[in-house]
């Protein structure tokens, strides 16, 4: 069984830094949920502000997402337009 590292490092690897990267941003919102509770169990307004923290790493991991579907599309798009064209000019060819 591989580990999370291992995992990481295997994404790094085989280029798909968006996945790694949206990764990060997920376990960055999870882990300052967590420590903001802990901290509004102590000091309420402390763990209210912490709170920003993890809405910005969502916020962050939507556009991200977004973005490169946005890319994705753009591409996909472009390469159908050239695929055409070549398929058009082995047709003139025949």
């Amino acid at each position: 069984m591989k580990s999370v590292i291992d995992y990481f490092v295997d994404l790094y690897k085989e280029n798909k830094q968006i996945v790694l990267l949206s990764y990060c941003y997920a376990a960055i919102a999870v882990v300052f949920t967590i420590v903001a509770g802990l901290f509004a169990l102590i000091n309420q307004p402390l763990g209210v502000s912490l709170l920003v923290i993890p809405l910005v790493a969502v916020i962050a991991l939507c556009m991200n997402v977004v973005f490169w579907a946005l890319v994705h599309l753009a591409i996909d798009s472009q390469s159908k337009k050239i695929a055409k064209k070549s398929a058009e000019k082995t047709a003139k060819k025949r």
